[in-house]
């Protein structure tokens, strides 16, 4: 990659920083887009906009263009009825199986303390004050089966139980160290439909 100029280091660059990119996907990326001038330009341009366009719901922090996303603004969905994620894209994955009808709340990472990630970097505090208002009557620990996110859902647990909240989490089809945002549908589903109480 020495050969390359510069210009186009810089953008192999921004996209090896992507998660699940390596450096030989970006500078494929990055050829595959360099090849159409008028594509490379179109996806510049939409990037772009995304990016002034995008904010975080008030409510549940999630990715939105409105002040509330289109999740919580709908009233058919059970709003006393909380699933906690890590990220927007978890919760896409459970939009996908159609197995839940209430809203979401996203933290926006799991606690890791090694990494400096404490509960006060996560959106916990403005889950609280949710609770507080909204009369929820039930939260569902939707985060990975990895050490961080077990150690939030404790972490959480801990938190919620004297509310006298009911607190579930999706039942044991997700593997430890797997993946929301990766599992299949079908397993996600059963996850969700026979969720346990904590």
């Amino acid at each position: 990659m020495n050969h390359l100029p510069d210009f186009i280091k810089k953008v192999v660059a921004h996209f090896d920083r992507l998660p699940g990119i390596g450096p030989k996907t970006a500078t494929k990326l990055v050829f595959y887009l360099l090849q159409d001038p008028e594509e490379a330009r179109s996806f510049a341009q939409d990037l772009l906009d995304a990016g002034g366009k995008t904010i975080f719901c008030g409510r549940c922090f999630n990715l939105s263009d409105q002040e509330l996303c289109s999740i919580c603004r709908d009233t058919q969905r059970n709003q006393r009825q909380i699933c906690i994620v890590a990220q927007s894209q978890d919760l896409e994955a459970v939009e996908r199986v159609s197995s839940f009808n209430g809203v979401y709340h996203i933290l926006h990472g799991t606690l890791n303390p090694l990494e400096g990630i404490t509960p006060d970097r996560l959106k916990i505090k403005e889950l609280l004050q949710r609770i507080r208002d909204e009369q929820v009557e039930e939260i569902i620990l939707g985060l990975d089966p990895t050490l961080e996110g077990e150690a939030t859902s404790m972490y959480l647990t801990k938190l919620f139980k004297p509310l006298g909240i009911k607190i579930t989490k999706p039942a044991r089809g997700l593997p430890m160290g797997s993946s929301i945002e990766y599992t299949d549908e079908v397993t996600l589903a059963s996850a969700f439909d026979n969720r346990k109480e904590v």
